[in-house]
């Protein structure tokens, strides 16, 4: 009895180990890699909250640091490197990064609405990188990971197209910063 028991342990230990590895394939090993490299690289506290958010973590960031980064964004020294880390994940990435490019959409849509009128700016002159994830494609198995970069871009070119929308958008972003108390102050309307 005592054997059989050992050797259920060890089987089922066995089963578990491949099941992760059924599950570990190199695109998730470059993910994990890319997350640690860009945690040790040296940065600010900028550059540390645009890679939180921008990271190959299986959950969306809190809006309180999708707030932060907004808030950042009224700083001119501290806008171009928003800017650059945000257009490069939606511009530089591999297909297996798809959780970084639909963070990175995710991102500028906040940026788009909570942040400076420079972010809707900056958007309407990367439309072309927009337009470009249109086509995004990226399969795990049988599942289209792709389909949630494609869509949010599409609905972010048209909220471009669409003055009138953006200040709409802007307007109900800001009311309801200050209705819970996280206003940005004059420099936030637009």
């Amino acid at each position: 009895l005592l054997c059989l028991d050992i050797s259920c342990s060890i089987v089922i230990n066995i089963n578990l180990t491949m099941d992760f590895l059924k599950d570990l394939s190199i695109d998730r090993i470059r993910n994990a890699a890319e997350d640690v490299y860009n945690q040790a690289k040296p940065k600010n506290e900028v550059e540390t909250r645009v890679y939180e958010v921008l990271s190959h973590k299986n959950w969306g960031s809190s809006s309180t640091i999708l707030n932060e980064v907004s808030r950042d964004t009224h700083d001119y020294d501290k806008y171009p490197t928003i800017a650059k880390i945000m257009w490069e994940s939606l511009e530089n990435q591999r297909p297996a990064a798809w959780r970084v490019v639909f963070k990175g959409l995710t991102l500028l849509e906040h940026l788009m609405k909570n942040g400076s009128e420079r972010c809707v700016d900056d958007a309407r002159g990367h439309s072309h990188t927009l337009r470009n994830l249109y086509n995004f494609n990226y399969y795990e198995g049988t599942v289209d990971r792709g389909v949630g970069v494609r869509e949010k871009s599409k609905q972010l070119v048209e909220l471009l197209g669409d003055d009138e929308r953006i200040r709409e958008e802007r307007t109900k972003a800001r009311q309801l910063r200050e209705k819970f108390g996280g206003g940005m102050g004059a420099s936030s309307s637009g």
